[in-house]
């Protein structure tokens, strides 16, 4: 069996041309496959892995989760052409030829001896092995990081109207108007709005967070900016001693824990587009 395959790899300095690998594409009788560090069975992308590869590029992991979906979307590409069709090694010699800090080799080529007839996926999972390896958990990550990688899989941040740090004034009758800021929203109908809620440090600290959650999200209702079920506080696991907190912010928000890994799938629920009637 002839196996051909290029590593991507992330140069912190393209200059010193040293990088990590963190994937590989790989062509076995005409056909591509993709195996890379946090590509998870069902697709979707887990970031924490890239605290290893990156870790001073923290803010930016998710350029590493852009550059798996468009590599998924090249095997699959690819794997509609012809056989004889050389665009994708075009395209990928192209990436190669650029100074960046995400670059991927030139082409390699490994013979397998026919009499052992291994089938593809252990050959696959040979190459993983040496090119990547199986870390056994993602290292621990930062609060703002669990919250990024929740929005990039359940891509919210491609949903119409998102953007970060929204300010927003909403109108009184009896006084000034209230300011509040939002981490993130999507400004557009049916909008939504997003607090970060650490369950931790002293209890006057934590509520003053919920007081803080609690009013804004009360008055973009009473201003009909939003609905309850859209107004979303990012949590982490909760500590048994800061429940009654929780308890407060239930009244009127959802809550996402964000370190469980049916996060992404919960915040996708809860943004849903009302069914029309």
């Amino acid at each position: 069996m002839k196996i051909e395959y290029r590593i991507f790899q992330y140069r912190e300095s393209p200059a010193r041309q040293e990088g990590r690998n963190f994937a590989f594409l790989a062509r076995i009788d005409d056909k591509y496959y993709l195996r890379a560090l946090g590509l998870l069975a069902d697709k979707s992308v887990n970031l924490a892995y890239y605290r290893s590869v990156a870790p001073q590029q923290a803010a930016w992991h998710w350029v590493f989760a852009e550059w798996l979906h468009w590599l998924q979307d090249l095997v699959a590409w690819g794997n509609h052409r012809s056989a004889r069709d050389a665009t994708v090694d075009i395209v990928l010699d192209r990436i190669a030829n650029e100074d960046r800090q995400i670059t991927v080799t030139p082409p390699r080529i490994e013979n397998w001896p026919d009499e052992a007839t291994p089938s593809r996926e252990s050959v696959l999972l040979d190459l993983e092995f040496r090119l990547i390896g199986f870390p056994s958990r993602p290292p621990d990550k930062p609060f703002a990081e669990w919250i990024d990688e929740t929005l990039q899989v359940s891509e919210v941040i491609y949903q119409k109207g998102f953007a970060r740090d929204v300010e927003i004034e909403f109108p009184r009758v009896d006084g000034k108007p209230f300011i509040t800021t939002f981490p993130y929203a999507l400004t557009e109908h049916p909008r939504a709005a997003f607090k970060n809620i650490a369950f931790h440090g002293s209890r006057r600290a934590m509520q003053q967070k919920v007081n803080d959650a609690l009013l804004s999200f009360q008055r973009a209702v009473e201003s009909e900016f939003l609905v309850p079920e859209r107004c979303i506080v990012f949590t982490q696991t909760i500590p048994k001693n800061f429940r009654p907190y929780a308890e407060e912010l239930e009244g009127l928000a959802q809550l996402v824990d964000v370190t469980l890994t049916s996060a992404p799938k919960t915040l996708q629920r809860l943004l849903e587009r009302p069914r029309p009637e």
